[in-house]
């Protein structure tokens, strides 16, 4: 048995126009991440490449879609988990690079270390081969910032926006994540995210820390979405992880997680997805919505919701 379960992030879908797009994309990163399975891949190697279609997508918060921080500038974290050896690599505040997903699996695979941050996490990357991000997004960058110029103004057009945006500017932005199982009963996780948008320079969300938004073992893989300071400061991914080890399955897992979140942070803080060692699937948030979707040896087709 084999599966997959994907998310593009926790928070408010307003902007209804994106939700086929983004659909769209959560099918293919099932798909993608069921191919290398089907083959006999990985769980490692699938998470990887349902990440990458994420990343590559352009209508989510990761990879090529990354928000720009306060200064204008793209800062992005990513960070992978086997739960088969327990090894993992994470990067965080790397630039310039296409696929901080690819950067955090070569951290695992070429180092002895499980973190790169800043400069030296993007020189690595490079160094190693992998593509540069297109840095050419002056359009983008433009529409944004008149759209927080309009926000700030009170623009009428965005009077409901307005309010959101000020409560809750950390809920227009997403991260993107996937868990799988593989036939051979390994699971493995991968996380990456552009951060929260207008974030101070050097900020590093839960994405790259292993425990927190990122985790795999024998038992449960997980990847968060949502506040990531609440998320690292519950060490989400160690709590999900603990559950299973005392036997709940991972919808149990998760439906946890997200009450003892809201419970102390409140609504509006977060999401999870989770996969154990049996197949079964676990997702939950507290949001007005999250992108989602799984697929399976068991279905005859991959399954995908937006909001």
């Amino acid at each position: 048995m084999w599966s997959v379960v994907v998310h593009g992030g926790a928070g408010v879908w307003s902007e209804s126009e994106k939700f086929s797009a983004v659909k769209d994309t959560i099918l293919k990163s099932l798909e993608a991440g069921a191919s290398v399975l089907r083959a006999g891949g990985s769980a490692l190697d699938a998470v990887v490449e349902s990440v990458m279609v994420l990343e590559d997508s352009g209508v989510l918060n990761a990879g090529v879609g990354s928000y720009p921080n306060l200064l204008g500038e793209i800062e992005m974290d990513a960070g992978v988990m086997d739960g088969k050896s327990l090894r993992a690599g994470a990067v965080g505040c790397i630039r310039n690079v296409k696929n901080p997903v690819l950067a955090a699996k070569l951290v695992l695979e070429k180092t002895d270390h499980v973190l790169l941050v800043g400069e030296w996490a993007s020189r690595f990357a490079l160094s190693m081969g992998l593509p540069a991000l297109n840095s050419d997004r002056s359009k983008g960058l433009l529409k944004y910032r008149d759209l927080v110029r309009r926000f700030e103004e009170g623009d009428t057009r965005y009077k409901s926006n307005l309010a959101l945006y000020k409560q809750y500017p950390h809920l227009f932005h997403e991260t993107v994540g996937a868990v799988a199982l593989d036939i051979e009963g390994n699971l493995a996780s991968a996380t990456s995210t552009g951060g929260l948008a207008l974030k101070l320079p050097g900020r590093v969300g839960d994405s790259p820390l292993i425990g927190a938004g990122t985790y795999a073992d024998s038992n449960i893989a997980v990847s968060a979405t949502g506040i990531g300071e609440y998320i690292m400061l519950l060490g989400v991914g160690v709590r999900a992880s603990q559950y299973a080890e005392n036997g709940l399955p991972a919808n149990t897992v998760a439906e946890k997680i997200i009450a003892l979140l809201t419970s102390r942070f409140g609504i509006n803080s977060g999401g999870l997805i989770a996969l154990d060692k049996n197949g079964v699937i676990g997702i939950s948030f507290n949001t007005p919505g999250m992108a989602r979707g799984y697929y399976s040896s068991e279905m005859s087709e991959p399954y995908a919701m937006v909001p």
